[in-house]
């Protein structure tokens, strides 16, 4: 058995150091390495425990191996009883997160001003999945689980009550779920563009000052996206956030390195600007002030499964099929169970960066129990797998045909949005299996089964007859308001595909 991913973490990077000695680090915003070489040999950088005061002052050397406050779990070593805050409890990633981590031991608190509850009900939609209302869903959290989760409705951008909550749990770790989700429902008008920028950008930047007064040392685990990045034409890879340190840039005859620098971005709608906006905003609280993050570039997510959710139909997250909250995956099981051909926009050529919900849960719990060092701002590429559109609906018509007896077609819409429809891509995902242990263990047609296995019973199906008039694109790039045309319908595994192949670099 291989040593676990954070055996030889030290105090430099537990939520429970409180940081004394010879330098304001927080300041200088200098490396651990940079202060050591100031200081020389007799000076030190001297810490407190908040968990265990009885060790006075010492030196941050003691690996998460020794520390009896490090227990060996699934995931590595994890902070016993860790207090983990979760901006955005009540959506699809944020309840799934929760049961995990409380059944992992944590101390899970949370926050959700039921957001896209209102705006699926705006567009006329429902969960496919039905979800009761919070307060349910805490006793039977308790009662399935014995777990109890601290949750109050609370808006975000409520600065006053978010601070006095943060002060009142004194969270070791934040994860941050708590924006709008959406492109397209950013692109539905002034008033949707406005309030996913006003939610996501300022809600995130008061977040930082507010950890600055309170929380210091918690890590912040934030949820980014891939399309932050874009889909250059030119095919350089797409780095996890920033250039490595062997990168160059040439211009005439001139050669500058790039290590460290932060990779371009070439945002796609009103709220991947948002997200690029916190990726600066978070950089920067963490030069500033020494906090720590985790800025999660991930993949697009998709599936119902995790453990915790199967256990019981009462623990169960939200499913979305409509077109502002429904992704890719979704919207196809969704079309295929209704009847509906398999709407792909424009050529069906754009690659995406996929991930499964049970793997990327897996993902977040090793992040939150290897926090980064104080003052590091860290990006994590989080997929474990690039599909073209079109290829991921030949595996959903192909496992509905042949598993579900159902008669699966395929079309290729009038595209909504502006985007290139065929693109190379190239990805790096190597920080997850190489420096946190992550094993990718839900292939796509795996957990593709599993959603069809869900959502064929018979109240899904009906659910899904009721809300099938949500799907279709209506949202356009151009604030047009309209019904896209059908360019082609074909039978699957009729077409093959063409153009570029996506490269997916895994290995350190």
């Amino acid at each position: 058995m291989s040593e676990p991913h954070n055996a030889e973490r030290t105090c430099w990077n537990c939520p429970a150091a409180i940081f004394r000695g010879n330098v304001d680090f927080r300041a200088c915003g200098q490396s651990q390495e940079e202060i050591k070489a100031q200081l020389g040999d007799e000076g030190q950088i001297m810490i407190e425990c908040s968990r265990r005061p009885e060790l006075g002052h010492y030196e941050p050397t003691i690996t998460f191996e020794e520390c009896p406050q490090w227990e060996l779990g699934d995931y590595g070593y994890q902070l016993k009883n860790m207090r983990v805050m979760i901006l955005g409890m009540d959506g699809y990633l944020g309840w799934t997160l929760a049961l995990k981590l409380a059944r992992q031991g944590c101390e899970v608190s949370g926050i959700d001003n039921y957001l896209r509850r209102d705006s699926v009900m705006e567009k006329g939609a429902h969960s496919i999945i039905p979800i009761p209302k919070m307060t349910d869903r805490l006793h039977a959290a308790t009662e399935k689980f014995g777990v109890h989760i601290n949750f109050r409705r609370m808006d975000l951008r409520d600065r006053q009550k978010l601070a006095e909550f943060i002060d009142e749990v004194k969270p070791e770790a934040i994860v941050h779920y708590a924006e709008v989700p959406s492109a397209p429902y950013s692109m539905v008008d002034m008033d949707h563009a406005i309030y996913t920028q006003d939610n996501n950008t300022l809600g995130t930047l008061g977040l930082l000052w507010i950890m600055k007064d309170i929380v210091p040392e918690s890590s912040l685990i934030k949820l980014g996206t891939m399309g932050e990045y874009g889909a250059p034409l030119t095919g350089r890879p797409l780095f996890e956030g920033m250039f490595p340190a062997d990168a160059v840039l040439k211009w005439k005859d001139r050669e500058w390195s790039m290590g460290g620098e932060i990779t371009p971005r070439d945002p796609v709608s009103f709220y991947h600007v948002s997200k690029v906006q916190d990726t600066y905003n978070i950089y920067e609280a963490c030069k500033y002030w020494w906090l720590r993050s985790y800025d999660i570039m991930q993949g697009v997510i998709y599936g119902v499964h995790t453990d915790e959710l199967a256990h019981d139909d009462t623990l169960r997250s939200r499913f979305d099929i409509d077109e502002w909250f429904g992704t890719v995956i979704n919207r196809f099981i969704a079309q295929a169970i209704a009847g509906i051909p398999l709407t792909i926009y424009g050529a069906g050529e754009q690659i995406k960066g996929f991930i499964a919900l049970d793997d990327a849960m897996e993902c977040m719990v090793r992040l939150i129990s290897s926090p980064p060092e104080p003052g590091q701002y860290e990006v994590v590429n989080q997929v474990s797998g690039l599909y073209k559109l079109r290829d991921i609906a030949e595996t959903v018509a192909k496992v509905g045909n042949e598993k579900y007896g159902l008669d699966v077609e395929i079309q290729r819409l009038e595209n909504p949005r502006v985007e290139t429809e065929e693109h190379p891509f190239e990805a790096v995902s190597s920080k997850l299996p190489n420096e946190f242990g992550f094993e990718q263990t839900v292939p796509l047609e795996k957990e593709v089964d599993r959603m069809f296995q869900v959502l064929t019973q018979p109240e899904m199906k009906t659910r899904i007859k009721e809300k099938e008039h949500t799907i279709m694109p209506k949202t356009t790039w151009s604030g047009e308001k309209k019904d896209p045309e059908v360019i082609e319908r074909y039978k699957p595994g009729t077409k093959d595909s063409d153009g570029f192949e996506a490269v997916l670099h895994s290995e350190e």
